[in-house]
């Protein structure tokens, strides 16, 4: 089994010279994981992630742990006006360029290791060509759903 007979090719995506609003908006209508962030010839560059967005409205002495009891940090209007100046920013300034994509022909072996990696914590996985043009995405839904579909054939 291979990452093309599993994954999801109908993927929200949004391009780099978007805004942060638009990445928002997105988030929040899709509920999606991850939005790939695509240049103008359709190559993934990097991801926006629901994590990432909310790393970008904390501040910095949250965000590197420069606050060890959160308790004395300010409360949801300084997060408000926060993400109120985010929103006119370029997903290019805020895009996650460390993310998890294979070729059409990994196996979902593979694919499933990368998912349950301790080390970096992968919510999906981007399956893209040669030149980096995105092709699709691979949940760890896709991944059991393929597994219980072989399982249930095999039962009968």
């Amino acid at each position: 089994m291979t990452a093309a007979s599993i994954m999801t090719t109908k993927v929200l995506s949004i391009s780099v010279s978007g805004t942060m609003y638009d990445a928002f908006k997105l988030v929040q209508e899709a509920r999606v994981r991850q939005i790939p962030v695509l240049d103008e010839q359709k190559r993934v560059v990097g991801i926006i992630t629901p994590r990432s967005l909310v790393k970008a409205i904390l501040p910095s002495y949250i965000t590197e742990g420069l606050l060890s009891d959160v308790k004395f940090a300010p409360e949801l209007p300084d997060f408000v006006r926060h993400i109120d100046s985010l929103a006119s920013k370029k997903v290019s300034d805020l895009l996650e360029k460390d993310f998890a994509a294979v070729s059409p022909e990994t196996s979902v072996m593979e694919v499933s290791t990368l998912m349950i990696n301790l080390k970096k914590h992968v919510e999906s996985v981007l399956v893209v060509d040669d030149k980096r043009v995105l092709l699709g995405i691979i949940s760890p839904w896709d991944v059991f759903k393929r597994l219980w579909d072989y399982s249930e054939k095999a039962r009968k």
